[in-house]
């Protein structure tokens, strides 16, 4: 399972109700899985206060998107 948590990290980041389910399927196992488990949130929570500070920052991912459909700003 050496790789295959490091995605489960990114994948938790990036989109997080991922790192939240990730974490309430594992959380009860007493092996490796509950380490997992709480990085997995960890790193859920860390996005989505990323993503909270961009918004706020007025950061978007469809800005030029905006442009090209003709709406004015």
């Amino acid at each position: 399972m050496g790789w295959v948590k490091w995605l489960v990290y990114i994948v938790s980041f990036f989109i997080p109700p991922f790192g939240f389910v990730t974490f309430w399927v594992f959380s009860g196992r007493q092996n490796e899985l509950e380490h997992v488990a709480k990085w997995s949130m960890a790193a859920a929570f860390i996005g989505v206060v990323v993503y909270i500070i961009l918004a706020a920052l007025g950061v978007t991912l469809f800005g030029d998107l905006r442009q090209g459909m003709g709406w004015p700003r």
